[in-house]
């Protein structure tokens, strides 16, 4: 308890931090000591959603039947404003609570030594440094406009005719809603992105740092990581922002299936590189622990392997060409035993992977960012066809 307190565990945290995090704070927004999910969400959606609706309203355009796509009808803003928004903040409690809880078993695990407690305090103390950086999140505001200047005339040369823009060509003008969806709506969800982004590159920093320390690895350790393996487990929690990304990429994508007639078949390299990219980012910071776990499995294979020839060859020499001392049995014998237990070691060694992640974390990521594209596949399928794959799986008829 005294090198817990000493460190301030308790104290890490991803997300309670920063000018922002602060300001909702001052607000009410967000209660000391909980993460008000549910609040900031509604908080997010009164700003981010409502007012594009009022706005499409005043304007006669939610429900125009003239416009190619009106507000009530636009995929893209519901996935984006009303269900990504919302779990890139729910994030918050699934990725913080995941990573405190890895933090601390680093420490009570044993994995990390006495010896290397102050460079562990250190590594927790930068990422509090770089997460109450005053100068970051405005830095973030303004590369989230930059890039929503470039998304929002993207998103204008795409249609015809919509609820943020009336006209075609470079002839377009923005309506009411468009204006707020340009200057406020778009550019809070693309900072929360990169506010995540920037997270995880705090995190991939935090564990190259531990990745330098002397860690007490073991391998002969059942998770076949050298006690690494449930750093696995806590990148799966980061696939929640691939889930609230991939979700407006979904929305886009039906929008424009639906809307413009695109085939889904133009679409399959991005997806494909998105779910690549979004893999091998979640999970390359992972790989700084590779070099070591290599270095402990061949010592451990060239170790436990001499120990088991050693031990194989006292055997062999007592049961097999000798004659065992009278009174002894072969059943039971603690003989028996340990070469049975050094066989298991030394097979756990030969498994051991280096690399503190297996299939599970794999499939993990892959479903959090192929669950939420599922509608895009869903919509190109007619209905007769889905009610009887349904019922094959169901009735096998």
């Amino acid at each position: 308890m005294e090198k817990t307190s000493s460190l301030q565990i308790h104290d890490f945290s991803l997300v309670r931090g920063g000018v922002i995090y602060q300001l909702l704070l001052r607000f009410s927004l967000i209660k000391p000591g909980s993460y008000s999910v549910v609040q900031r969400s509604i908080f997010f959606a009164l700003i981010t959603w409502l007012p594009l609706l009022m706005l499409s309203v005043a304007q006669g355009l939610a429900l125009d039947s003239a416009l190619q796509v009106p507000f009530l009808k636009d995929i893209a803003a519901y996935s984006r404003f009303l269900l990504a928004i919302p779990v890139l903040i729910a994030a918050e409690v699934v990725i913080d609570i995941s990573v405190i809880t890895t933090v601390k078993y680093f420490l009570y695990s044993g994995l990390v030594e006495a010896a290397e407690l102050p460079n562990f305090k250190a590594a927790i103390a930068e990422v509090a440094k770089l997460r109450d950086s005053i100068l970051l999140e405005p830095c973030l505001f303004l590369i989230a406009y930059i890039i929503t200047g470039i998304v929002f005339i993207r998103e204008l040369s795409s249609v015809t005719s919509a609820w943020s823009a009336l006209g075609t060509g470079t002839a377009k003008q923005l309506t009411l809603a468009g204006w707020w969806y340009a200057l406020v709506s778009l550019p809070i969800y693309q900072f929360l992105l990169f506010r995540w982004l920037w997270r995880f590159l705090l995190w991939s920093r935090f564990l190259w740092r531990l990745s330098r320390l002397n860690l007490q690895l073991v391998p002969t350790h059942t998770d076949l990581a050298g006690g690494l393996g449930f750093l696995g487990i806590t990148q799966i929690s980061f696939g929640s922002i691939s889930f609230a990304a991939s979700t407006v990429l979904s929305g886009s994508y039906c929008q424009k299936v639906i809307y413009q007639g695109v085939s889904i078949t133009k679409f399959k390299f991005q997806i494909i590189g998105f779910l690549v990219l979004s893999i091998i980012s979640i999970l390359g910071p992972l790989l700084v622990f590779s070099g070591k776990l290599l270095k402990v499995k061949i010592r451990a294979f060239q170790q436990y392997g001499s120990l088991v020839t050693q031990h194989n060859l006292l055997f062999e020499q007592k049961w097999i060409t000798r004659q065992p001392p009278q009174g002894e049995s072969l059943l039971g014998n603690p003989d028996m035993s340990s070469l049975a237990d050094l066989g298991a070691s030394f097979e756990t060694i030969k498994k051991m992977r280096i690399v503190p992640f297996g299939l599970g974390t794999l499939i993990g990521l892959v479903s959090a960012i192929i669950v939420p594209l599922l509608p895009l596949f869903l919509i190109t399928i007619p209905l007769e066809q889905i009610t009887d794959m349904g019922l094959k799986i169901l009735f096998g008829v």
